[in-house]
Parts: structure tokens; C-alpha cells; sequence
């Protein structure tokens, strides 16, 4: 599992449908998207994802990290820039030697060239649209599976006969009673007579009637 540290005011500007979202609605909306992506991906692919946002737009007071969706998210503040938060995650990973469990995404050359140094693994806004798009598809793809398995097994449930099916659910449920006439099986063969009782010897007519003795 990697821990995936996204450049987040890069990302925005890099993604075309985020630098829309930007300029048409607000800033706020085009993190919401890129953060609910995100999650997508996260969800899919398991690997953590954590987002860096520089404090510009930002009240004094606001908090520096949360988590929303899933996805962890980090701020600079008026001593620490997004690109210094970045920098001091790469270098506390590389002092543990963890370097290896992370990934930059950015487009900030000067920032790619600064973590390899540290043996951190990047990649650029593009390859992670890509991965993100992937994921999405995965998970659109599982979710189509599961609707469609649901819809057959509705389909055959709605052809079973209504007592077919209140006794299946009666043996599902371990109920073992019925009525008394349960089991009985329609078109078996009916009773048939059980052999004539012998006559004694007393009661053999004889021809023409008489009894005899």
C-alpha cells in the first residue's frame, strides 16, 4: 500500500474540468471534486491519500488538517507553504526510511527534482488523472456487476410460485412446521382395497343355495 501526496493547488490548476470548476464556480467547489475523486480512488486502489493546500483563501483560525471522505487533508499557514509542508513530509519519511511507501503528484519540476533526491517516487498531474480515471472505472464496473446479479436474481424470484416460495422461506428460516396436510404429494396412487376376507366353511353357499353344514 503507497500513501499517495497530492500537490493540491497544482493538481486544481493542471486537471482541465478543476481549472474550470475554478474560474466558473468557486475554489471551494473544484476542491470538493477533486477531493471526492480522490476518495473514489483511495477507496478502490487502498492506498491513503493525503492532500496539500496552501493557506491563501484561508481564515487565521481555520484548522490545519482534517479528513474528509477518507482522504487526509494538510494546510500550510503564514510560516509554512504547502510546497515547505510537502518538503518536511519527504524528508520525516526518508528519516524512517519509508520513502518508498510515498508518491508525489505535482507538476512542479523544482518539487519532483527535490524529493527524488530523497528516493520519493513522483508523478506528474496527468498519470494521476490517469490512475484516478482507472480507479473510477474499476469501481463504475463493480458497481454495474452487482446491480445487474441483483436484477436476475429478482427476475427469478418474481417466476417462482408465491407457495414455492413461502415454503423455501419457511425452510430458510428452519421452521419445520405445516399443516396437516403438508407432504402430501397430488396424483398418488389411491387406496386400493386389501384382499377379500376368506369365508369359513359355514358360510360357503352351496349350489342352489343351500348352506351346508
Amino acid at each position: 500500500m503507497s500513501r499517495v501526496v497530492v500537490d493540491g493547488y497544482n493538481i486544481l490548476h493542471a486537471w482541465p474540468e478543476l481549472a474550470r470548476a475554478m474560474r466558473t464556480e468557486s475554489l471551494e467547489e473544484a476542491r470538493r471534486r477533486l477531493i471526492t475523486r480522490l476518495a473514489e480512488y483511495r477507496a478502490t486502489t487502498g492506498n491513503e491519500v493525503l492532500v496539500v493546500f496552501d493557506a491563501r483563501h484561508r481564515s487565521a483560525r481555520s484548522i490545519d488538517r482534517e479528513i474528509v471522505e477518507g482522504v487526509e487533508i494538510r494546510y500550510g499557514n503564514a510560516h509554512e507553504s504547502a510546497d515547505h509542508v510537502i518538503e518536511r513530509l519527504m524528508y520525516e519519511a526518508s528519516r524512517r526510511g519509508t520513502v518508498l511507501e510515498m508518491i508525489l503528484a505535482t507538476d512542479d519540476h523544482l518539487q519532483r527534482d527535490l524529493v527524488r533526491g530523497m528516493g520519493v517516487p513522483t508523478m506528474g498531474s496527468r498519470a494521476l488523472q490517469a490512475e484516478v480515471a482507472r480507479a473510477e472505472g474499476e469501481r463504475s464496473g463493480e458497481i454495474r456487476r452487482r446491480d445487474e446479479k441483483g436484477a436476475v436474481s429478482d427476475r427469478l424470484e418474481s417466476r417462482i410460485d408465491p407457495e414455492v416460495r413461502r415454503q423455501l422461506e419457511a425452510i430458510r428460516r428452519g421452521d419445520a412446521g405445516g399443516g396437516a396436510g403438508e407432504g402430501h404429494i397430488d396424483g398418488g396412487p389411491a387406496a386400493r382395497p386389501g384382499p377379500a376376507r376368506d369365508q369359513g366353511p359355514g358360510e360357503r353357499p352351496a349350489p342352489g343355495g343351500r348352506r351346508l353344514t
